[in-house]
């Protein structure tokens, strides 16, 4: 059975949200990574609170301002439990893509976030994020015009590198190069569209070890 390794974030449910196992491991970076809030909803913004690591690169005060204050990212609690964990998953997803894109978007994010067969956990599998990205590629090319496709191609790099690391653990050789080379490709078209908060967490996402599992290098 693999090991699971938790990096204590003060709440239980890291563990159901995103945590995947492949010999020495770790489900995110131990500080609260802005990729890691925009992507697992983990550590919610409630949590951290006023805490000074939130403070600490321009790229967080910026996204930090965008956010209306009484949003339920700045007011949720994180859940206790996996019985309300893809709740609290796609709230944060719906509202995420919202600050990004501009609340005209809302009925779009909140479209895209119910539908995305998003995971309790990856369990260390390329295939679980390689399932969301799949869906994100397919909501791009059904709907040309999608007023979300900045954060989409981001929303892709995330799990395609997310994807990488399960791949290089399982030691999926023929995998995690075609990986790599999706990963470069939807990070290059997500900092096309020049949007500021889009391009700081694409850099942001870029400058972490990993994004999932530890130890397995940088696409």
């Amino acid at each position: 059975m693999r090991d699971l390794k938790i990096i204590s974030c003060g709440i239980v449910i890291v563990l159901m949200l995103c945590c995947g196992s492949v010999g020495q491991t770790t489900a995110q970076p131990p500080d609260p990574i802005l990729s890691s809030i925009v992507f697992f909803g983990m550590p919610g913004l409630k949590e951290i609170g006023g805490s000074s690591m939130v403070n600490r690169t321009e790229c967080f005060q910026k996204y930090l301002k965008a956010i209306p204050p009484k949003s339920f990212l700045l007011t949720a609690k994180a859940p206790s439990g996996p019985e309300n964990a893809l709740d609290y998953r796609r709230r944060n997803l719906r509202e995420q893509i919202v600050v990004m894109m501009g609340e005209k978007t809302r009925a779009e994010a909140e479209a895209f976030a119910r539908g995305l067969p998003l995971y309790v956990e990856w369990e260390g599998m390329s295939e679980n994020p390689l399932n969301e990205a799949n869906f994100a590629d397919n909501w791009l090319r059904k709907r040309s015009g999608t007023p979300i496709a900045a954060f989409l191609y981001l929303f892709k790099a995330h799990r395609f590198r997310a994807g990488y690391e399960a791949a290089k653990a399982g030691q999926e050789k023929g995998l995690w190069p075609v990986l790599a080379v999706k990963y470069r490709e939807a990070l290059e078209k997500a900092l096309s569209f020049n949007n500021p908060l889009i391009s700081c967490i694409a850099k942001d996402m870029e400058e972490q070890p990993y994004v999932y599992l530890e130890g397995y290098g940088k696409p």
